[in-house]
């Protein structure tokens, strides 16, 4: 029967197939695996050649150098790189991939932090939004599933790779539950995994979202910010000056002054309440175990380590302080700070017989060095900024002192120095007193229509002027005198550099709307994906409280001669500014007063210390008060000179004089006829 079909077969002839088509023996990329027949036999070889390797573990082999050799690529296509590890984990079904291929992937998988910061702002400036880390987030998730799987501990390095995405999105919810798998897993956190979840809440909140909706981020953001600094403080991680300048930025939106509090304490070692004093949580070793710290019985618990108190964080301070409106708080701080108080140790004069009669104020405390910082002129600006918000005339007038005062002796000392030493041994000056520095109490009187400290800024203004154009000369004369005896060859600098030194608070629209002074930035820096994301700790070994040794700036004579003039043209512009304001002010003092003159009401006179009528050929005469009429009489004579009358002046002038007067100047004269006169303000200055 067999055979009979099998005759009855028939192919058909080659030439009736018009397209023949060639079957290769290769087999392709994605298709199944065929196990060789050989690796399912039963039965033993007796063959005495050497046993040779399996062909899919030689397949496996390759596999895996094929993915090793493309995560040696400097920047691998991340999708690539994804779909050869997918391929690697079928090959191998249930044999190990090794850990350094997981390791590997996971840094490769997904583009760099600094591609996904540039792409994200990038659309959000085009007003789309960057979607596409849901992508990236679900691969992380798989290998360190698939690590754990192995029944081994993702390292620290794994979770930091994964921290650095989300703080390059901010995203922060991501950035709190891997902190949290941390915790679960066992593995301890260091100062740098705090940094990035720490970014990725500052990053967030200048990253745009609807107005009702931002009280309840900002509220959550918060609630995060102090989780995290808690947790450092219980688990004693040193403070770094990037997690405290992003600390800094977050706790300044709710303005949490309980937060920030503790933030100085533990970061500084410095207690707001008693500057010039340690916290009362370190007095003592056992202080630190009543902290909150939990440390095992009979282990000593050490002090927290702090970070040296600089002069960007001592800003900082005084920004926060003085936006919250605690302006006593602000110049405490300042005045503590910058003239600390002789410790008891250096001047024995604190123990003395008085202690009997207030208590021992000297207890046994742990070393403290109190802080001491050199104000500049960025401190000048944050001062004079808040002091002009709180309507504060008496602290405006004194910080402007202080400035003068620092400047002058600055400028003695750096006059003496061009005088004696070479010029690669002089150090640039720390204070200028700018137009900026001047503007705040100006606008002060101005607002306020003081016309007693608007002549004293006029003069202080006037004094500045004076003293930068004798600076401008004396330093052009330095200069060429290096020049002609070969200590100094000049450099040309430019706009661009000139304006990179500027050491003021930042004036133009910002997308938060706090500053701060740590160089560099941390968030708002990297927001147009210019810097990299990646986390760059701090030095935070020293653990003494006096500030760091800060590296003075070499003096550039002739970056100092471009500033001066710079500074002089600005101040020149001011002056005009200010003289027109004040002749404005005392212009419609005397117009309102006068009007009460024309009236015949009473007017204070100090020189008799009460008020009285007075004559208007007295007020005339005293108050250098010129009718309309004779102002037209002296333009038709002088056409150039400019009058004293305020504009809108017309209509409130009185006639003018004629030829009846008074024996006495007091006793009110006969009323002339005149237009009525404009009515008089309920308020009257004396």
């Amino acid at each position: 029967m067999a055979h009979r079909c099998v005759r009855k077969l028939r192919l058909a002839a080659p030439t009736s197939f018009a397209h023949v088509r060639h079957l290769s023996a290769t087999t392709s990329r994605l298709d199944a695996l065929s196990v060789p027949a050989a690796e399912f036999s039963t039965t033993a070889s007796t063959s005495s050649t050497p046993a040779r390797e399996r062909p899919l573990d030689t397949l496996r082999s390759r596999r895996a150098d094929e993915l090793r050799a493309l995560l040696s690529l400097s920047s691998p296509s991340p999708h690539r790189v994804w779909a050869s590890y997918l391929e690697l984990l079928q090959f191998y079904g249930s044999v190990r991939v090794p850990r350094d291929i997981h390791q590997g992937v996971l840094r490769k998988c997904a583009p760099p932090a600094t591609f996904l910061r540039a792409i994200s702002a990038k659309m959000m400036r085009e007003g789309g939004r960057f979607k596409d880390y849901t992508l990236y987030e679900a691969r992380f998730r798989d290998v360190i599933r698939n690590i754990r799987a192995m029944g081994e501990t993702p390292a620290l390095d794994d979770y930091h790779c994964i921290l650095e995405q989300c703080a390059a999105l901010g995203n922060y919810p991501s950035a709190m539950m891997v902190l949290d798998e941390m915790a679960q897993v066992g593995l301890a956190k260091d100062a740098e995994t705090y940094g990035l979840c720490l970014q990725a809440l500052s990053y967030r909140l200048t990253l745009p979202v609807w107005h009702l909706h931002r009280p309840n981020l900002v509220d959550e953001v918060t609630k995060h910010c102090l989780k995290i600094l808690d947790e450092m403080s219980l688990a004693n991680v040193p403070y770094t000056s990037r997690n405290v300048d992003l600390a800094f930025r977050i706790l300044k939106e709710t303005m949490n002054m309980e937060g920030f509090t503790a933030l100085m304490k533990g970061a500084y070692g410095i207690d707001l309440a008693y500057p010039d004093r340690s916290p009362l949580e370190f007095w003592d070793k056992k202080g630190a175990a009543s902290t909150g710290l939990n440390v095992q019985a009979g282990v000593t618990p050490r002090l927290p380590t702090r970070l040296p108190f600089s002069l960007a964080a001592f800003n900082t301070a005084l920004d926060y302080l003085g936006r919250s409106g605690n302006v006593s708080k602000m110049v405490q701080t300042f005045e503590v700070l910058t003239n600390p108080l002789p410790t008891a140790a250096s001047d024995p004069s604190f123990n003395d017989d008085d202690d009997d009669d207030f208590g021992y104020a000297n207890p046994s405390v742990a070393p403290y060095n109190a802080p001491h910082i050199q104000p500049n002129t960025t401190t000048f600006n944050i001062l004079l900024r808040w002091i002009h918000k709180a309507d504060h005339a008496v602290f405006a007038r004194h910080y402007i002192l202080v400035a003068l005062q620092m400047e002058a002796n600055q400028g003695r000392s750096l006059r003496e120095q061009t005088r004696t030493k070479r010029p690669d041994e002089i150090t640039a000056p720390r204070i200028a007193v700018t137009r900026d520095l001047l503007l705040p109490v100006f606008s002060l009187a101005n607002d306020n229509k003081n016309v007693e400290l608007l002549r004293w800024t006029l003069y202080k203004v006037r004094k500045v002027v004076r003293r930068k154009r004798y600076d401008l000369s004396y330093y052009q004369e330095v200069r060429a005198r290096w020049i002609e005896e070969g200590l100094y060859q000049p450099v040309a600098l430019s706009d661009a550099q000139l304006e990179g030194i500027e050491e003021e608070l930042p004036l133009g629209p910002s997308t938060s709307r706090f500053h701060s002074f740590f160089s560099p930035s941390s968030s708002l820096r990297l927001a147009d994906g210019g810097a990299s994301s990646s986390f760059s700790p701090d030095d935070s070994s020293a653990s003494s409280l006096a500030p760091s040794s800060e590296t003075p700036k070499p003096f550039d004579i002739d970056l100092h001669v471009n500033l001066i003039r710079r500074d002089l043209d600005k101040m020149v512009d001011f002056e005009r500014q200010v003289e027109d304001v004040y002749a404005r002010t005392i212009q419609r003092i005397k117009e309102r007063l006068g009007r009460r003159v024309w009236g015949r009401k009473d007017v204070y006179l100090r020189d008799v210390s009460r008020r009285m009528p007075v004559s208007k050929e007295f007020w005339k005469d005293h108050v250098n008060y010129r009718a309309r009429s004779e102002v037209q009489v002296q333009q038709t004579v002088s056409p150039g000179r400019p009058s004293n009358l305020g504009p809108g002046a017309e209509s409130a002038q009185p006639p003018a004089r004629t030829a009846s007067s008074v024996n006495n100047p007091l006793q009110p004269s006969p009323v002339e006829p005149s237009p009525p006169p404009s009515p008089s303000k309920s308020s009257h200055e004396p």
